[in-house]
């Protein structure tokens, strides 16, 4: 019995070790170094998860957020984001399951083949931005 349990326990870390997924980051060549990208694959264990492909604009300024994310074709929220950042989104016909790689997502992103359509907010529990656009200014 005392055994049965232990396969169980490893059984669990197991699964849980393979079902965290990294995030992975890149950047755009020159003269687009400024285009920081943020991608997490979907978790295979997960069959409603997805992957997460992010743009973020490191030279901005928080009042050039808006302006950009409207330049960039993503829906205008009302309210100027609180990140530089943006979802970006496969062409459907190429990409029926969503990027796939963090080189499908930069590719798409630095040679303008990405849809963009909502701003990143901190809140988003499946993102961690601060490696990319540091701490939030009031921590």
């Amino acid at each position: 019995m005392e055994a049965v349990v232990r396969y169980i326990v490893f059984l669990m870390f197991g699964v849980l070790a393979v079902g965290c997924t990294q995030q992975k980051y890149g950047e755009c060549p020159e003269p687009d170094t400024d285009l920081k990208v943020v991608f997490k694959a979907k978790s295979g264990l997960n069959p409603f998860s997805h992957s997460f492909c992010v743009v973020c604009n490191t030279a901005l300024a928080p009042n050039e957020y808006g302006a950009w994310a409207e330049e960039m074709g993503a829906t205008a929220a009302g309210e100027t984001p609180e990140t530089p950042c943006l979802f970006a989104y496969a062409d459907a016909d190429e990409f029926p399951d969503g990027f796939e790689t963090v080189e499908q997502c930069q590719a798409a992103i630095c040679e303008g083949g990405a849809q963009y359509n909502d701003a990143v907010t901190r809140q988003n529990g499946n993102l961690v931005l601060d490696p990319i656009i540091g701490p939030p200014e009031n921590e």
